[in-house]
């Protein structure tokens, strides 16, 4: 379920602005002139339908979101096949996959969670949770791209799964996981800067609705109250507990969210540099 989004807030969307109706003609562009997480969040502000295709060389992979959510993913990418991740997870046993792989071969134009479903191979539950995971999963993957094309074709999605996070906590956890440390510090800048949280989300009721919007880890929730705008983030990275990493996603995403300011400090005398 899509839980409360700090998105419906005022984002800071990319001066790039698109056009938000659903009819009209494709969209298209370079993922490096429009990064995934900011096309993303904007499509989401926007509140946009349509399917997102991304392109890189032979490899593509198809997202379509319904009122700027994600609801539904696929690949060509063999690493995101969903049988592999059944047989992963155990859901399937190695004969059971090979069957499967048979029954596929034979089923002219049906979807793997039809056939396996109609052969008995997987309860409709536990395909459901399985779908939601993999999709969440080649979502993540498509984070980690930074070369490539994007094309957003206006329409509505048949397929649709309800998917266990919000837009926000899946860029943040892409933001973890796949966006490398220098496309972090690329996006943040200057590490003279002083982050500051915005107002409301500065009490402890507001950064406890934020640690569970974007499904923060305790570490990472740790750090909100420390975002107040004092401490430049060259100081709270000097923190004994600091993990560069983990900082740096987290204000990415809570800047790209219109839910942090990075205001130009003074330069601290300190031996750390980025």
């Amino acid at each position: 379920m899509d839980t409360h989004d700090p998105s419906r807030a005022e984002s800071a969307s990319p001066a790039r602005a698109l056009d938000s109706g659903l009819e009209g003609p494709p969209e298209s562009g370079r993922l490096r002139d429009f990064p995934l997480p900011e096309l993303l969040w904007q499509f989401h502000s926007e509140g946009r339908s349509g399917c997102l295709r991304l392109r890189k060389g032979a490899l593509e992979k198809t997202l379509w979101l319904s009122a700027g959510m994600p609801v539904f993913a696929r690949s060509n990418e063999a690493g995101d096949r969903l049988t592999d991740r059944l047989l992963a997870r155990g859901l399937l046993t190695r004969s059971q996959y090979d069957q499967a792989q048979d029954l596929l071969a034979s089923s002219s134009g049906k979807r793997i969670g039809e056939v396996l479903l109609e052969n008995g191979l997987i309860r409709e539950r536990e395909l459901n949770e399985a779908l939601g995971e993999q999709i969440l999963r080649m979502i993540e993957s498509m984070f980690s791209w930074s070369e490539g094309s994007w094309q957003l074709e206006p329409g509505s999605c048949a397929d649709r799964i309800v998917l266990d996070r919000s837009t926000a906590a899946i860029i943040m956890s892409a933001a973890r996981h796949r966006i490398p440390l220098r496309r972090l510090w690329d996006a943040i800048g200057d590490h003279h800067q002083l982050p500051r949280l915005a107002f409301e989300h500065r009490t402890d009721d507001g950064r406890a609705e934020l640690t569970a919007s974007l499904m923060l880890e305790p570490s990472e929730s740790a750090w909100l109250a420390r975002l107040d705008g004092t401490r430049p983030l060259a100081d709270l990275l000097d923190d004994f507990d600091a993990d560069e990493h983990e900082l740096l996603a987290l204000l990415y995403t809570l800047r790209l969210l219109g839910l942090l300011e990075l205001e130009l400090g003074g330069v601290p005398a300190l031996a750390f540099q980025r």
